[in-house]
């Protein structure tokens, strides 16, 4: 598996992704019983939201002004006329509304003033945000600027970069950025320090770059964005930051203070009050689709299944819906992914499932609420990922070919008839609520003999996902609970040898900070158990995730007749946030641990300990433009005590003032044990190793910048 979290820097990693180039294939669900099912799941997620959840929840706000330091404040100004979105702030309204300057530097010269100031006024309406902002630049010929797709990453360019915290919970916020030519970012900041990049959202801005500098003029639809139905008193009082990039400089400033040594990131945000009588938005979206495709593609002529012109006709709908106390409900019919992109092909030789990343838009929305299974830690040994959407509408897992079989024809893809989802924040509680079914999915085959059948290779399968999570103290402490719950009608057909009937997970999870969250604790414990046939649980026995059926592993007990299999995971972590940072993370995953039914993890069976400790500064000095030192260890048992991983390593860099750099990283590994490479053998040794490597990077503002690297190993 391979992830990537972001903390406190704005962009996306590039991780690039690829999996099986799949055969053609061409879906036929049964869709007998769709309307009954589909409409009972979409009701009771319905019900759950309006009759159990919302009515429970308090409705006053979910935090207050008092409840944590404020650095800066803002008043909103309710406009009188209409605004045009065309970069001009050149309405009455703008004059009237308050100005608020002053940024300071984050880097490279933290907390001084910017060679170039920056004012920000903001207007609202029933309707909308409306946010202007003038950039001033003392030398305007020089503001770099590039055309590239929205959510563009690693240009240069000069940014303005617009944050809202509408949930008012300091850990959560909507990011808006623009670039003068008009690029358009918009991500998604949780739990403080993350971004989601593939968040999206309906907004207008428009910039202009004149002799003065740059402006940028905003339009928030209130639709948007979640806050609660109830005002407060006083009006709503939302989190704000307000962060411009200047390229050329290397340089970034902040309207409320904040460097790259500050622990949190939402958290340290300002204050935007003065929101009063915006009535709640009528959030009602509807989307209804009908397609037609033709794919012509060559083939075998002799395959009765094989056309040059196949067609397929499809329709469905996508609803969205506002509930009360700030819950969204979103559900889909037969949703339509054709146009999402499709995943580049790969060839895996390995023992384990290729992980992809998700791009359908119905489950990238709220994403972030289903999150679990995560702890703040500098380092860590392998991952998990309790909620991997794209296991609903997967490829059909079971095979139609067998004795005596000419031609196959199967489905490509799951269908999944429908599905719906409850999420949102209200009066400190985050809710998360996901059902979806998928049909059964049956192969066409043709014997030898020119006999005609079908065969089942998928079953009807219902996932549910369940997540709760509440916030104290200002958000600086949280505690949650997971629940997943996999349900596949299998009866007495084949499948039912090769897939676990049900799989259920559970969980909890909590954060703590203090110290101005400097200092973090974080942990989760999780609880797993799968039921099926005694074939299908051997088979769980003997994957690639555990190996049961090693011959040097005594703790293991492979029992082929089992008709059930549970397990644990936990993880506790302890770190400390800053220019002086470090962590300490441990955790436990039992042998029989099982997510891969709703969840992705690659291994289980170990006990692993992970520490960091390290320096960094982002305080430009004379020698130094930045620097940073760390030194890390990674360590890794099995269950039967055997080393399985040692990984110490040292890492360190600077960035001189003329912004070229050196980076150097050395790693030390001493000799352990794999206990995975002979795929159910026995164990191999994995002898010591070293290796080095060591970049230099030159002025990325030059039009020509290099990046030599040399590294060594043995």
């Amino acid at each position: 598996m391979l992830t990537a979290l972001r903390t406190n820097v704005f962009g996306s990693p590039d991780i690039h992704l690829t999996g099986p180039d799949h055969e053609r294939r061409r879906c036929r669900p049964r869709r007998s019983f769709l309307s009954s099912v589909l409409m009972s799941r979409i009701l009771s997620v319905l019900s759950f939201a309006l009759f159990v959840v919302a009515p429970a929840l308090p409705a006053q706000s979910l935090a207050t002004p008092s409840s944590r330091p404020v650095s800066r404040s803002m008043k909103a100004e309710r406009t009188a006329g209409p605004i045009r979105i065309d970069g001009f702030l050149n309405e009455p309204a703008w004059s009237h509304a308050q100005v608020s300057s002053d940024f300071m530097e984050s880097y490279p010269n933290s907390t001084e003033k910017p060679q170039d100031s920056t004012e920000v006024r903001i207007l609202y309406d029933d309707n909308a945000l409306y946010v202007g902002i003038r950039m001033f630049d003392s030398h305007p010929d020089q503001i770099a600027a590039q055309l590239a797709r929205r959510d563009a990453t690693g240009i240069y360019s000069d940014w303005i970069h617009l944050m809202i915290g509408s949930y008012f919970d300091h850990r959560t916020a909507y990011r808006f950025s623009v670039n003068p030519l008009g690029v358009k970012k918009d991500v998604l900041e949780y739990n403080d320090n993350n971004e989601d990049v593939n968040w999206d959202a309906v907004w207008d801005v428009a910039t202009r770059v004149d002799s003065l500098g740059w402006t940028a003029e905003y339009r928030i639809p209130f639709s948007q964005l979640r806050f609660s139905t109830t005002e407060p008193a006083g009006g709503r009082v939302w989190d704000l930051q307000i962060m411009r990039d200047i390229a050329r400089r290397n340089e970034r400033d902040s309207w409320a203070p904040w460097t790259q040594q500050t622990p949190g990131f939402v958290s340290a945000f300002g204050e935007l009050t003065n929101i009063i009588g915006v009535p709640s938005p009528r959030r009602l979206e509807l989307l209804p689709y009908a397609s037609a495709r033709l794919k012509r593609a060559p083939g075998d002529g002799t395959d009765p299944f094989y056309k040059s012109n196949d067609t397929k006709l499809s329709a469905g709908a996508d609803v969205k819906y506002g509930l009360p106390r700030g819950l969204t409900l979103t559900a889909t019919v037969n949703p339509d992914f054709g146009q999402v992109e499709v995943d580049p092909a790969v060839v895996n030789l390995t023992a384990f499932e290729t992980f992809f990343p998700e791009k359908r838009p119905f489950f990238l929305e709220g994403s972030d609420i289903f999150d679990f299974g995560r702890v703040l830690r500098s380092n860590d040994y392998n991952s998990q990922q309790y909620f991997y959407s794209r296991r609903i509408g997967r490829a059909p897992q079971g095979s139609a070919y067998g004795p005596n079989t000419a031609y196959v024809d199967a489905p490509q893809q799951s269908t999944i008839y429908g599905a719906a989802k409850v999420t949102g924040k209200t009066a400190g509680w985050t809710i998360g609520v996901l059902d979806a079914l998928t049909s059964q999915e049956d192969a066409d085959v043709i014997s030898t003999s020119g006999a005609r059948s079908t065969r089942p290779v998928e079953p009807r399968t219902n996932y549910l996902v369940g997540r709760v999570r509440r916030d104290f103290r200002a958000g600086n402490t949280v505690v949650g609970a997971m629940v997943t719950s996999v349900d596949r009608a299998l009866g007495d057909s084949s499948l039912a040898a090769g897939l676990r009937g049900r799989a259920t997970v559970g969980g909890f999870d909590f954060e703590h900070a203090w110290a101005q969250r400097a200092w973090t604790a974080s942990g989760f414990v999780s609880g797993s158990q799968v039921t099926g046939t005694a074939a299908a649980i051997a088979a769980t026995q003997r994957s690639s995730a555990r190996y049961y059926q090693q011959p040097d592993a005594d703790y293991l007990r492979y029992d082929p007749t089992r008709t059930s299999l549970t397990g644990h995971m936990a993880e506790l972590a302890l770190a400390k946030r800053g220019t002086w940072n470090g962590s300490v993370a441990i955790k436990d995953v039992s042998t029989g641990f099982e997510v891969n039914d709703i969840g992705f993890q690659s291994s289980v069976d170990y006990r692993s300990v992970a520490t960091s400790f390290g320096y960094s500064s982002s305080e430009a000095g004379k020698h130094f433009r930045s620097d940073y030192l760390s030194i890390g260890t990674t360590s890794a048992w099995n269950y039967g005590g055997t080393s399985i991983y040692q990984s110490p390593n040292l890492s360190a860099g600077v960035t001189f003032p003329n912004l070229w750099g050196i980076n150097t990283f050395v790693a030390d590994n001493p000799s352990y044990y794999n206990n995975r490479l002979t795929r159910g053998g026995p164990l191999t040794m994995v002898p010591r190793s070293w290796s080095m490597n060591v970049q230099v990077t030159t002025d990325p503002r030059r039009v020509i910048a290099l990046s030599p690297e040399v590294s060594l190993s043995g």
